[in-house]
């Protein structure tokens, strides 16, 4: 990946900084955060890789290979490089990363209670934050995915896509409006949610297209045939979920009958009325 740089592999995964986060560790010490200010960074970004780790793992135990993890200053991402198979897969990989976050949480708020050390708790309050954060049902954040994950049970992955990136454009819409009163920074994560709402959406119209079901178990999807998925949008008149076929010889009132050998393909002018 361009700027970015490996700085260590652990299970087997890569991890990788871009270069705009080292940056923004400078800009830190520039700013008079100090050694201090740099360590509570650099504290901060490893719960980040941890919460990855999390997905990252629950992933390779369901057969879905990680690419690598990659570490920015607006947080994490561990990068599959295929989707996950089934609205269980999806639920469990989403929720992952915010257990982990979670149980940092508690972990820290009990040390620092026995240590009264400010560093840690701000690291309980920041892990804390991070988990709850997450779980916002806003694609494409954790939150989403395990929303769209069980509409899809009741509705298929492109009908669950699409209620799914609406509710994260009300959810954006809200967050900045309160960045208005409150922090610029809900307003960037504002725009990021709502764009990247909207790639969701487009992404699982692609797949809806193709005939890809998105999820193995919802029974929505139709066969995966990109060849047949043009050829209908193209003009051919498909019955029902199969082809228009009709016996050679015989009358188009007998194609219901579908018989295999000599088979010709209607062709409907979309110019008819």
């Amino acid at each position: 990946m361009r700027w970015s740089y490996q700085i260590a592999r652990i299970f087997g995964i890569p991890i990788r900084v871009h270069l705009s986060l080292i940056l923004f560790l400078g800009l830190i010490i520039m700013w008079g955060g100090g050694l201090r200010g740099l360590l509570l960074m650099v504290a901060i970004f490893g719960s980040v890789l941890l919460h990855e780790l999390g997905h990252a793992l629950v992933a390779k135990s369901k057969g879905l290979p990680i690419a690598d993890i990659s570490l920015y200053p607006f947080g994490g991402m561990a990068r599959m490089t295929m989707p996950p198979k089934t609205s269980g897969d999806e639920i469990q990989v989403a929720a992952a990363g915010p257990m982990v976050s979670l149980v940092l949480a508690l972990g820290f708020s009990a040390m620092a209670l026995a240590s009264q050390t400010p560093f840690l708790t701000t690291l309980a309050q920041v892990n804390l934050l991070l988990g709850l954060f997450n779980l916002v049902p806003a694609l494409p954040m954790d939150g989403g995915r395990i929303l769209r994950a069980f509409l899809a049970r009741r509705w298929g992955y492109y009908r669950a896509t699409t209620a799914s990136a609406r509710v994260a454009r009300w959810i954006a819409a809200a967050m900045g409006f309160a960045g208005l009163f409150w922090s610029g920074w809900l307003i960037v994560i504002a725009l990021f949610v709502f764009f990247m709402s909207m790639a969701e959406e487009g992404m699982a119209r692609a797949r809806h297209f193709m005939g890809d079901p998105g999820y193995q178990d919802t029974g929505q999807g139709r066969v995966f045939d990109p060849f047949r998925r043009f050829a209908e949008s193209s003009g051919f008149r498909p019955s029902g979920s199969d082809w228009e076929v009709f016996e050679a010889g015989s009358s188009t009132t007998e194609s219901a009958e579908r018989k295999r050998p000599h088979i010709v393909i209607e062709w409907q002018d979309k110019r008819d009325p």
